[in-house]
C-alpha cells in the first residue's frame, strides 16, 4: 500500500514583489501620532490583536519578542501592536503592555474607523463577540505577523502557529 504523507503547512511567506502600503495615522503610547512614514529605514514587525486577549495575543507577542531578539544584532527591527480593541485599550495599557514581549514594540491605537481602515489594507479581520452576562467581551481576529521592509512595504507574512525561528528565517531571507 502507498503511505499518503501529509505535507507540512506552510507557516510564513514571503510577498515578491513587496506590496505597497496606503499611508496611515495612529496613534502611539505616549500620544505622538505614527504614520506609515515612521516605518521606513527599518524592518518592522506588526500584529493585530488587544490587551484583553486571553490566549492567542500574548502567544503571537512572545513568538514576534523572541523573533526581535534573534535579529538584533542583523536588522533594525520594530514591533508594533495594533489594537482592534480601541474601546477599551488605552495609551497607558497598551503603553505598558506591547513592550512586555520586547522593549521595541509600540502599541498603537486610533478610532474604529483608523483601524477598520488599517486592519482591511492588512487583509486583518476582527469582530466583537458578546459572551454571557457578566463576562467581558472578546474580539476574534486574524492572527498574523507581518513583515515590513525598510521601504514601509509588506514583505512577507507569518501565519498563527509560527515559531520565533520560522519568522527569524522569513525576515533574513528578506534582508
Amino acid at each position: 500500500m502507498f503511505k499518503r504523507e501529509t505535507p507540512t503547512p506552510v507557516l510564513a511567506s514571503v510577498l515578491q514583489p513587496p506590496k505597497e502600503i496606503r499611508p496611515f495615522e495612529l496613534t502611539g503610547g505616549d500620544g505622538e501620532t505614527f504614520t506609515l512614514d515612521n516605518l521606513r529605514g527599518q524592518w518592522t514587525l506588526v500584529y493585530f490583536g488587544y490587551t484583553y486577549c486571553p490566549d492567542v495575543c500574548p502567544t503571537s507577542l512572545a513568538v514576534m519578542g523572541q523573533a526581535m531578539k534573534e535579529l538584533e544584532t542583523e536588522a533594525n527591527v520594530k514591533g508594533l501592536l495594533i489594537s482592534v480593541d480601541p474601546a477599551r485599550d488605552t495609551l497607558e495599557q497598551l503603553k505598558a503592555y506591547a513592550p512586555f514581549f520586547h522593549p521595541e514594540i509600540t502599541g498603537l491605537r486610533g478610532s474604529d474607523a483608523q483601524i477598520l481602515e488599517v486592519a482591511t489594507r492588512y487583509g486583518t479581520y476582527y469582530q466583537k463577540v458578546e459572551r454571557e452576562e457578566g463576562k467581558d467581551y472578546l474580539v476574534d481576529h486574524t492572527s498574523r505577523i507581518f513583515i515590513i521592509d525598510k521601504n514601509g512595504e509588506l514583505a512577507g507574512v507569518a501565519r498563527h502557529g509560527s515559531t520565533p525561528q520560522e519568522v527569524v528565517d522569513r525576515v533574513r531571507r528578506l534582508l
